[in-house]
């Protein structure tokens, strides 16, 4: 079932914070004053005072099953979703009369050298580079540089 936009922009912005958080535990960033109160909030739930305790013994219920935090099922759903991915040789503007102008056998030089890495595109971003490779028949990319994974989710919310 295909996501509406909406959807998508959503779970993008949760998975840059997700990013963020993930970012913020492994340099080891401090906790803001907002992060504490979300931690101490999430870690105990509110008392309502209107319930005073009593000496009632109380029935025993069964622990509820475990259901997964929302933030965890939309990252699932976004993580499944299918991207476009670009391979781009190169890239330059002609006039409108030499396109015009062209014919079968034509050829188009480009200012980038020969051997020099394809671009890896994502949402008309670049987030890495690599080298051409045959892949039995097909054609295949080498990653030889790929951006951080935050820079490689905020490509692909932009």
């Amino acid at each position: 079932m295909p996501e509406s936009q909406e959807d998508i922009d959503a779970l993008l912005a949760e998975v840059n914070a997700l990013a963020d958080e993930a970012v913020a535990e492994i340099v080891g960033d401090e906790t803001t004053d907002d992060d504490a109160a979300v931690a101490v909030s999430q870690a105990e739930p509110p008392r309502r005072a209107d319930h005073a305790p009593t000496d009632q013994p109380t029935a025993a219920t069964p622990p509820a099953a475990p259901t997964p935090p929302r933030s965890y099922t939309n990252l699932d759903r976004l993580l499944h979703l299918k991207v476009p991915i670009i391979v781009q040789l190169a890239r330059r503007t002609m006039p409108l009369s030499e396109i015009i102008g062209l014919s079968t056998g034509a050829i188009i030089e480009f200012e980038k050298p020969a051997d020099s890495d394809l671009d890896l595109i994502i949402n008309n971003k670049c987030i890495g580079q690599g080298q051409a490779v045959k892949v039995t028949e097909n054609f295949g990319l080498r990653v030889t540089r790929i951006g951080s994974l935050q820079s490689r989710i905020r490509a692909m919310g932009q």
